[in-house]
């Protein structure tokens, strides 16, 4: 059945990645929630670390609005999760026009944009640029006449620069939202490291949430409100009744903490409809308990390899529950987990065994982007001959010491030399992120499971 929907949105972007979007778009959202309104968080293309701090902001989960992976799934996606919200904020990625392969629009921000038919709002950093600003502004809004830019919003500017920047945005008919001053403070909060950000999971909530509220003083929210009332178009979309489905009995673990954290919330959201959930902090917790299902999701346990290294209850209890037939489900981080050891800036740390491999990082990717592969040995995942598709934030290159049969090959990634997907008894690995969206990997482990158990014994 067609839907329409009203609710008013705007889509944040620059000219490049790593210009200030992310900061802009919380500083945005944390003014729209001082006003009263609330905020329905997106993120454009797959993202872990953007979308925590969504949340931590606007108080709900952030969605992913994934073109390559979900294709038009994207615009039922925004429909049912900005329902009663009294506006959606859309962080894009990479710079307005940058799209996967860099020729066609497919993906980018700008695709996004047009797909949803919403306003954009430039972030233009303005750290040593005066008068150019006026080309920058007149190329991205002419370059594609589809796309909507309204608005800017500036950041890394000192006081000097402002009116003189306000102007050159004005002159070239954009409506000025503010600006977010030159920060040392927010210069270290939001340093990258080798995947972006550092998650919110890994900060101190309290005082990031505070320095976003102090960098959003300067942002007009009541403006960009009404950019976005003005400017957004009905959307049409297909609506499709969700069957309902009665909560599971199996108990799920979660490997957390500060160490995993690459969750999207639809994952976590389907945990809970299968049963009871349990999150287990890999470097606190000494004991999984009694658990059906343990998920290990991607994250940086090379940073906190000395952590994990000294829990040994824990890493002693995962092994056995791999050993013992557990089903276990584990991407990228979780990965280099599950292997012997993890060498990292010239350390070597000790995991849980599971798989005989030594895990070592990089200084480059092995991949950094859109990842598809073909299974080709039937898993707790997936049967032979499924596609997966997936994104892979991939710097470690696992040494196996043991054969292995792997279960999928891919056509566009690298995974293990191409090869990917190591099972051990029920335990099952590999280095793709793949979205529930995408591929409904929890429900196929569990009907895995539940088959195995009603087998007689």
């Amino acid at each position: 059945m067609k839907a329409t929907n009203t609710v008013p949105r705007i889509v944040i972007s620059s000219y490049k990645g790593k210009a200030g979007k992310t900061i802009a778009t919380l500083a945005l959202m944390a003014s729209l929630t001082r006003l009263g309104l609330k905020v329905s968080p997106f993120k454009i293309g797959p993202d872990y670390i953007d979308p925590s701090y969504h949340r931590a902001i606007s108080g709900r989960p952030s969605r992913n609005l994934d073109y390559i992976l979900m294709g038009n799934a994207v615009l039922g996606r925004f429909h049912k999760y900005s329902l009663g919200s009294d506006i959606a904020v859309i962080e894009g990625v990479g710079g307005l026009y940058d799209s996967p392969d860099g020729l066609s629009e497919l993906g980018s921000t700008a695709h996004l944009a047009k797909m949803l038919k919403a306003p954009v709002v430039l972030v233009i950093n303005g750290e040593r640029v005066n008068r150019t600003v006026r080309a920058l502004v007149r190329g991205l809004r002419g370059f594609d006449p589809g796309v909507k830019v309204v608005g800017a919003i500036l950041t890394n500017v000192v006081e000097g620069q402002v009116e003189k920047l306000k102007r050159a945005i004005e002159d070239e008919g954009l409506t000025y939202l503010g600006h977010i001053p030159r920060s040392r403070r927010i210069e270290e909060a939001f340093r990258y490291r080798h995947l972006g950000l550092t998650p919110m999971g890994e900060v101190e909530a309290e005082a990031m949430v505070d320095l976003i509220n102090d960098a959003s003083k300067g942002v007009d929210a009541q403006e960009a409100f009404r950019l976005a009332k003005e400017y957004s178009e009905p959307l049409e979309v297909e609506v499709h009744e969700e069957a309902k489905v009665a909560k599971g009995s199996l108990r799920i673990g979660i490997l957390t903490g500060r160490v995993f954290t690459f969750y999207y919330p639809e994952t976590l959201e389907e945990a809970y409809m299968m049963g009871d959930v349990r999150f287990i902090d890999p470097e606190r917790d000494q004991e999984l308990g009694d658990l059906d299902i343990l998920l290990i999701g991607g994250g940086f346990p090379e940073v906190y390899g000395e952590g994990l290294e000294r829990n040994r209850p824990l890493r002693l209890a995962v092994r056995r529950f791999v050993e013992g037939g557990g089903f276990l489900y584990a991407e990228c981080g979780g990965v280099m987990y599950l292997s012997n050891s993890i060498i990292y800036n010239n350390e070597e740390y000790e995991m849980v065994g599971a798989i005989d491999a030594v895990s070592v990082m990089l200084n480059k990717p092995l991949w950094h982007g859109y990842a598809f592969a073909k299974v080709i040995k039937r898993s707790i995942i997936a049967d032979e001959g499924v596609v997966l598709k997936g994104h892979e934030f991939h710097y470690s290159r696992l040494i196996t010491l043991s054969k292995y049969e792997y279960s999928i090959r891919y056509e566009r990634g690298v995974g293990i030399g191409g090869l990917d997907g190591i099972q051990v008894n029920n335990a099952y690995a590999h280095y793709l992120h793949i979205h529930p969206e995408t591929y409904d990997y929890l429900g196929k482990i569990r009907e895995r499971y539940l088959q195995l158990k009603s087998r007689p014994t």
